[in-house]
């Protein structure tokens, strides 16, 4: 079964909510199939249906016209990337904007500059080079990449899972790992509901709210603004005079530090991966 208790953050967390899909869901197990979005897809709704085996990345921000910027970046079909605008669908990258777009802004948050500084002006070029769109159909293998939220993002039942597999047929062991499964289960109830807190944060939200939810487990300051990420989760929350002004999965501040690699493309001429530059850097 495919776990999604911790990949399903940004799901909650993306979108405003809205109406019904206008197609059917990739199968819940495999994550294969086909999902249409049309105008009247609400953005949240599209988000929780993208498996995260083909999700590459997810941010939501506000922008310096107030609305709010969403956007997927995807790891596999001819659509590369798809922007919402207030929780409609806006418009779509290619596969190789996509990629230059995620590779440059890691190239930046490894560089010391995090991208969601000049936030603003990396949504300013998204929505300036994406390709309007009314509709789309994206297609799903269910095969996941190393780039993947999924690969990113650790599976919280893989550990339970081996604890039932493990348990073998000594009564000792059998006790002992019924034991820990039950622990698990409270663990797994109060994890849930520390997500679901999570998933009510949005910018816009004061950052005490989520202090209080749960205290970062790494910062980042830069000047008066701060980075509060959470590496178990691989989610980032940008805060700018005290309020959250994006959110951003994976954590690019946690890749930066230890998984740089995948950022790399080869033929990037990263001198030019800027704001108002990164759709010019692959050659």
């Amino acid at each position: 079964m495919r776990a999604m208790s911790r990949i399903g953050l940004v799901a909650m967390w993306v979108l405003a909510g809205g109406s019904a899909l206008a197609a059917a869901l990739p199968d819940s197990v495999t994550g294969a199939g086909k999902l249409a979005i049309d105008e009247k897809s609400a953005g949240r709704d599209v988000l929780r249906a993208i498996p995260a085996e083909a999700a590459m990345e997810r941010f939501v921000m506000k922008d310096e016209k107030g609305r709010q910027v969403a956007y997927v970046g995807l790891t596999e079909g001819e659509v590369g990337g798809v922007v919402f605008v207030d929780g409609r669908l806006a418009g779509t990258l290619t596969r190789r904007q996509a990629e230059a777009f995620y590779s440059c802004r890691g190239f930046a948050t490894a560089n010391q500059r995090y991208w969601g500084k000049d936030a603003a002006e990396w949504a300013d070029s998204l929505l300036a080079q994406m390709k309007p769109a009314g509709a789309v159909e994206l297609v799903f293998s269910g095969k996941s990449t190393t780039q993947s939220i999924k690969s990113i993002v650790d599976n919280p039942m893989v550990g339970q899972l081996k604890s039932l597999i493990d348990m073998g047929t000594n009564p000792l062991n059998v006790v002992k790992t019924l034991n820990r499964t039950r622990e698990d289960m409270k663990d797994k109830q109060r994890e849930d509901a520390l997500i679901a807190a999570l998933g009510t944060v949005e910018p816009g939200d004061e950052e005490g709210k989520l202090a209080g939810i749960l205290r970062p487990q790494d910062v980042n300051f830069l000047g008066d603004d701060l980075v509060m990420a959470y590496p178990k989760y691989s989610v980032d929350f940008l805060v700018q005079q005290g309020r959250i002004s994006m959110l951003q999965q994976p954590s690019f501040l946690q890749l930066s530090r230890g998984q740089s690699a995948l950022f790399y493309r080869p033929g990037v001429q990263w001198t030019r991966c800027t704001p108002t530059g990164w759709f010019s850097s692959s050659r």
